[in-house]
């Protein structure tokens, strides 16, 4: 039987990877590239025929495919391009190819703001919300309608973005009045932006609606924690705990209240009454065990979450718990692998430039800092593009 070489385009070893954005994934070759878009094709559809791409394409010596990218640019097709884009190579069979042809057609079918949804939702599971929020704002140009709204809301909250959650939840619930779920995270978000009043006209509607839904009592606990009653929101919290003991963030912030009164004990005794003990349990028995000021032991729990869930922020959070315990080499390793995961995260960004200040390279925290900011400029003209919610 005859033997039929493949050979690579890419003949010469090459030492500057090209990173997707979205996966983190960082590939060598043209050949690794179409292999990444032929299985991360939701998450190529903006990179794979983008000028960075066709630049680092040519620059590996490849001008010719660069030029039929270009060309295949100008189709309006998505998945015409996607298709003729992965046969620019010999290297997937056209069976393969059929199968995707497939899923890509069903999936040109649908409308546009439901594949830009499509897109935010996924990285909303893998919570990564900074990824998920420019989808769910270009998805509303198209349909402005309760579950992009109430989504993007969720992820802003996520970020810390109380404000721009609580305008996105209002609009949900204005589309939306009689959706209990939008209604309670509505509650949430007007709690966490400071609109107490509104929160609970909001949570007597809901109470009325459904007075036996420990949701209302978490959330009245919430409110109480933000006005730093603590005393009064540790009783809503064990209330909550009371009517549904399956649900760890009401632990969890009942542990959190203990350690705002410094009670790290207590914090810690709240915890392990936990039913789950996954990674966001050892996480935050982590931040109990750091704000004791027992760092050695913060560092082994948060060891422990990243081994259950070896992800970019646990990482980083075991990165910065070995930097406060003054083993920077340990550190670097930890951002290493944080970075490797999702280079383009902030928070990962942040922790690396505080490394790199305490390793004395005071020219790469420098700018990692300055790069941080500009993103953060970037986004916010962005944002001021965007038609307000």
């Amino acid at each position: 039987m005859a033997v039929h070489l493949q050979f690579c385009v890419s003949q010469q070893v090459n030492v500057v990877p090209y990173a997707f954005k979205t996966t983190g994934i960082r590939v060598y070759s043209f050949e690794e590239v179409i292999y990444h878009v032929y299985h991360h094709w939701r998450e190529s559809v903006d990179e794979f025929l983008s000028d960075k791409m066709i630049q680092w394409v040519a620059e590996l010596g490849h001008s010719y495919l660069a030029t039929k990218m270009k060309e295949l640019k100008r189709r309006d097709s998505f998945a015409a391009k996607i298709l003729d884009f992965l046969r620019l190579v010999d290297y997937f069979a056209e069976d393969e190819l059929g199968t995707l042809k497939t899923a890509l057609e069903k999936w040109e079918l649908r409308r546009e703001w439901e594949q830009l949804k499509e897109r935010g939702d996924y990285f909303a599971n893998r919570k990564e919300p900074a990824k998920a929020i420019p989808l769910y704002k270009r998805a509303l140009q198209y349909d402005e309608n309760a579950p992009i709204l109430n989504n993007l809301g969720i992820q802003y909250l996520q970020t810390s973005a109380f404000e721009e959650g609580f305008a996105c939840l209002s609009r949900a619930m204005l589309v939306a009045p009689n959706n209990f779920s939008i209604l309670l995270h509505y509650i949430e978000a007007a709690i966490l932006s400071g609109h107490y009043g509104d929160a609970a006209k909001a949570l007597k509607k809901a109470y009325e609606k459904d007075p036996n839904c420990a949701d209302i009592a978490f959330l009245l606990g919430l409110m109480s924690y933000e006005q730093k009653d603590y005393p009064k929101a540790l009783t809503y919290f064990e209330k909550a705990i009371a009517m549904d003991m399956t649900v760890p963030h009401y632990v969890h912030k009942a542990a959190e209240v203990h350690l705002q009164m410094r009670q790290y004990e207590k914090a810690l005794n709240t915890l392990e009454t936990a039913t789950r003990h996954d990674a966001t349990f050892h996480a935050k028995k982590a931040e109990i065990y750091a704000a004791w000021n027992d760092i050695p032991r913060a560092v082994k729990a948060m060891t422990v979450a990243v081994i259950i869930e070896p992800e970019a922020t646990n990482y980083a959070k075991l990165a910065a718990y070995h930097r406060q315990d003054y083993e920077p080499r340990k550190a670097e390793v930890a951002i290493e692998k944080a970075l490797a995961l999702d280079p383009e995260n902030n928070m990962v960004k942040l922790e690396n430039a505080r490394i790199k200040k305490g390793l004395g390279h005071t020219r790469e925290h420098q700018a990692i800092l300055t790069e941080v900011l500009k993103e953060f400029r970037d986004n916010y003209r962005s944002d001021t593009k965007i038609t307000k919610i």
